[in-house]
């Protein structure tokens, strides 16, 4: 796949883009969204807001975004129709939300890194076949309730976040095979009884 740097050079062929790599300064601009057969989609740069309205990306199965500037909503990322695959690096969010009524997009692979987050909506059930979730070096205390019915989910890594207690909604999860716990805030204590009761050693 050629994956196009240059946003005025892949307008000049739009029927045959299919990857798309731009760095961004200022407002987002709405070409992006004019490529019919667009399957991945990497935006780097001092973007700040993302259009509410992006069905122009239904295509796309792979984004990656690094807005270190953001001050928007993420949300509608996460009802495009075939995106399996998202990245969210060094982009601040507290939370995320999923849209309300509408169904998920079909994530397989999730990554938020970095991006400050403290919370998790109890709607990520909704990512019904999510297989890999990485959400390391934030500031997360805990887990939602509905966690657990991510009953697909194989890999989970939630290092370098702000854990003081093991979240013991992942006893539930049987699909889990992959588990990374290190440099949270864990008393001796409770790394006892995480080596106790889940035969893990969390640094």
């Amino acid at each position: 796949m050629s994956l196009y740097k240059s946003l005025s050079a892949a307008l000049k062929d739009k029927e045959d883009v299919t990857g798309l790599k731009i760095n961004l300064k200022g407002s987002f601009p709405k070409e992006v969204l004019d490529f019919p057969n667009l399957n991945e989609l990497y935006l780097e740069g001092d973007c700040s807001k993302l259009p509410g309205d992006i069905s122009g990306l239904n295509n796309c199965k792979i984004i990656s975004v690094k807005w270190p500037s953001f001050s928007g909503d993420l949300s509608p990322l996460f009802s495009l129709k075939k995106l399996e695959n998202l990245k969210i690096i060094e982009t601040p969010m507290k939370r995320f939300l999923l849209p309300l009524g509408i169904v998920a997009a079909p994530l397989r692979t999730l990554t938020v890194k970095s991006c400050g987050l403290e919370m998790l909506p109890e709607e990520i059930s909704m990512l019904t076949q999510l297989y890999e979730l990485s959400l390391p070096n934030n500031k997360l205390t805990r887990l939602p309730q509905s966690f657990f019915e991510l009953q697909f989910l194989k890999r989970l890594n939630l290092d370098s976040n702000s854990f003081e207690n093991f979240p013991d909604v992942i006893k539930k999860m049987k699909s889990l095979s992959h588990l990374s716990f290190d440099s949270n805030l864990f008393s001796e204590e409770e790394k006892e009884r995480i080596q106790r009761e889940f035969n893990i050693w969390p640094s």
